[in-house]
């Protein structure tokens, strides 16, 4: 768990508490103490209680302190969840734990007051608190399973509302939903509002519902302290060749509060910035120019670093990245493979780290030797990165062709999965179904056909996305083994009624099994000329 400055980004502390990470929010009570919950559908986890830790680092820049749990630990107990983040309604936190059970816990000792089974499991949503009960959605409803239905969750979500009567908890209403409870309730207007991932439901009265609260008297703002530090506004810039961004700068105390009038940008004095501990020594293509801004030359290529403003003794920083426009192309064999891996996973192997620039990619991918060639390798040491997803090129692109070779490690029954991201669409194929799939989010757009791969062979795969003028689209990918001749056809062609008009290139890996998988000779190109019927 760490404690970020909200004003400056600058963290202060951290308490190390789980391997696998927290992905539920913190509650806070009373300034003086955190609640934190974490675990996997896996591995239990724990409920635990911290004394807010009063310390800080030396100076912004140093990074925050370590404290151990055990000097700031209240209590804790063997409640655990993923992802549903608990609530907090003056003494008392309700959160739904991974099996699917309410609890109301004493925020002082941890004692549990009461535990209501509700599902069988529980995912992303939380309970919410209004008007005195509580609001509780649940994944799936254990007794709404359709008929006939083959998969493991059924498709009706179970709604609850509870209130609380201290040593003992009262069911007042259950409602069966239309598809799974995957979001949190809101409160608005008189009204609760409810999305499955089918419908979304509004309970309550129509119209509008006086009743608000009053608004929140705000604290009296600290008074701020000397000058300690700059801080350059943006704090990071994304350019192309022949762009150049301008920048204000401020004086903040220590505590991140603004201390006087705005500085003259002109005045500041700028030079390349490699934190001492990073891992690629990078710098960026660019330079100031008198008038405080930077500009990117025409020439620039691919490149990404930081950048250190001094005036008058204080210090501010800034990143930004060169983004090239299209065509973009990268075989890898121009990297040097200057590090030796020692995870527990495999055997030191040399390797490199894929373009700092690229969004996603560090550690879930490495340039690696494969079969006597350079290629991006997805990585297998960490399964929490088994998933991976980069983003190569700028977010606005649109109307441009990629094309990658592919490969999977495996057995004939025993593979991975490996695509391309073109506008928002993921073009993959999928090793032990063999597919080619086109999909957007998983949920929004997915569509199949059947495709026969080998593994540890090479394939071309290419995908492209032509939109209309009235909004709509096709998403088309090809595949086939590399160096035989492209087909003519399209493998897939999907349409869609509402297409995404723009969205960055990007690269795919997915190895859950300990397969690698491998993307070379990638290139993104422009469509010459945009069409749906264009090859």
């Amino acid at each position: 768990m760490v404690c970020v400055n909200a004003r400056t980004g600058d963290p202060l502390w951290r308490v190390p508490l789980a391997k696998a990470g927290i992905n539920a929010t913190v509650v806070v009570h009373n300034d003086d103490k955190i609640v934190a919950i974490f675990g996997t559908p896996y591995e239990p986890g724990e409920m635990v209680a911290l004394k807010i830790p009063d310390v800080e680092p030396a100076t912004p820049r140093s990074g925050p302190v370590l404290v151990e749990r055990a000097m700031v630990e209240l209590w804790s107990n063997d409640a655990s969840t993923s992802t549903s983040s608990p609530i907090l309604v003056g003494d008392r936190v309700y959160v739904v734990k991974e099996k699917g059970d309410l609890i109301a816990v004493d925020v002082h000792s941890g004692k549990v007051f009461w535990s209501v089974r509700l599902g069988i499991e529980q995912r992303n949503s939380c309970p919410l608190y209004a008007d005195g009960k509580l609001y509780v959605p649940i994944l799936d409803n254990p007794t709404g399973k359709d008929q006939g239905d083959s998969s493991e969750a059924g498709t009706k979500g179970g709604f609850y509302i509870l209130r609380d009567h201290g040593d003992t908890a009262e069911m007042l209403t259950h409602i069966e939903l239309d598809g799974r409870c995957f979001g949190s309730p809101v409160a608005y207007n008189g009204k609760i509002y409810q999305q499955t991932n089918r419908k979304l439901y509004c309970f309550g009265r129509p119209g509008n519902n006086p009743g608000l609260p009053p608004p929140t008297v705000e604290r009296a703002w600290p008074q701020p302290g000397p000058a300690a530090q700059l801080q350059i506004v943006p704090a990071e810039v994304v350019l192309k060749p022949g762009e150049k961004a301008a920048f204000r700068a401020r004086q903040l105390d220590a505590n991140g509060l603004l201390v006087g009038p705005v500085a003259e940008v002109s005045a500041l004095r700028w030079q390349e910035y490699v934190p001492p501990t990073a891992l690629v020594k990078a710098t960026m293509q660019g330079a100031f120019n008198p008038a405080g801004e930077l500009e990117v030359p025409p020439t620039a290529t691919l490149s990404a670093g930081a950048w250190e403003a001094t005036l008058d003794g204080l210090h501010g920083y800034i990143r930004g990245r060169v983004l090239p426009m299209l065509p973009l192309r990268e075989d890898f064999e121009g990297f040097v493979l200057s590090n030796t891996t020692t995870n527990t996973a495999e055997p030191p192997t040399a390797y490199t780290y894929p373009p700092l620039p690229w969004i996603g990619a560090r550690f879930r991918f490495e340039v690696r030797e494969v079969a006597g060639t350079k290629a991006l390798t997805k990585t297998i040491d960490n399964k929490f990165f088994q998933r991976a997803t980069a983003f190569i090129g700028r977010a606005d692109s649109r109307d441009y062709t990629i094309q990658a070779d592919v490969r999977s490690e495996g057995s004939r029954r025993k593979m991975s999965e490996v695509g391309l991201i073109n506008q928002r669409y993921l073009i993959v194929l999928k090793g032990n179904s063999q597919e080619l799939e086109v999909n957007s989010n998983q949920e929004r757009l997915k569509v199949a056909v059947p495709f026969r791969w080998s593994p540890n062979a090479w394939y071309t795969l290419k995908a492209r996305v032509d939109v209309a003028p009235d909004g709509s689209g096709i998403v088309r990918g090809k595949a086939w083994p590399a160096g035989e001749p492209e087909p003519e056809a399209w493998t897939i062609e999907v349409p869609h009624r509402t297409a995404h008009q723009e969205g960055a290139p990007g690269l795919f890996g997915f190895s859950p099994q300990e397969m690698r998988v491998f993307i070379d000779n990638l290139a993104v190109t422009p469509n010459a000329h945009p069409a749906l019927n264009s090859r």
